[in-house]
């Protein structure tokens, strides 16, 4: 009995033990004019480069690991060069080790999730401003997201403007609620029927 005991308390103390796949991040992006993607495990901190652009008429794609475990930021830096600036953008999220602000693994420009100041990362986060849904002008319709439909997002309504500024933009990727898995349930329970088991039986032979 002792021996089955050691066995249950090893497999107990191994639950969620095993190494899962690192969730990824897929990014899909068009900024006018430049842009720099990074991930960062802190709102504080720029965090480490993904990817960029230069060009709003390209859109990009990129994929980046998330560390597990904690929270993780997405951190975009767009800078404007003359004319209307905007973000447009799409995340999803490969499994539901994370989960966006909104409760989803998917997370479009336009959605609360995402934050923006002019201040840099750190500072307090604004609602970010809809220029209109992907197609509108002057950017009509960036290919390359599918069914969904982000909107042009900045810090102001700037498809008439001309001013030239950095905004930055965040969204945070949390770490959902633990709850176990039913498995691991029932394999708590074995184990502490079998301590009870073994405790009863050495009261027995002592007596």
């Amino acid at each position: 009995m002792k021996k089955y005991l050691l066995a249950v308390l090893f497999l107990m103390a191994n639950i969620g033990s095993t190494p899962a796949n690192a969730t990824t991040i897929s990014s899909t992006l068009n900024a006018d004019n430049i842009f720099q993607l990074y991930v960062s495990t802190s709102n504080n901190t720029l965090g480490t480069l993904v990817g960029s652009g230069d060009t709003w008429g390209n859109t990009y794609n990129f994929t980046s690991q998330l560390t597990a475990g904690v929270t993780n930021f997405l951190h975009i830096v767009v800078n404007n060069v003359g004319g209307p600036g905007g973000l447009l953008g799409a995340f999803t999220l490969s499994d539901t080790s994370f989960v966006f602000a909104n409760g989803t693994q998917t997370l479009l420009t336009g959605d609360a999730g995402i934050t923006q100041n002019l201040s840099g990362f750190g500072s307090a986060g604004n609602a970010t401003v809809s220029e209109g849904a992907n197609g509108v002008g002057p950017w009509g319709t960036r290919t390359g997201y599918d069914q969904l439909v982000p909107q042009w997002i900045w810090n102001y309504y700037s498809n008439n403007g001309d001013d030239r500024n950095t905004v930055y933009f965040s969204a945070s990727i949390l770490v959902p609620s633990a709850v176990p898995e039913p498995g691991s349930i029932a394999l708590l329970g074995l184990g502490l029927l079998a301590l009870v088991a073994w405790r009863k039986r050495k009261e027995q032979m002592s007596a």
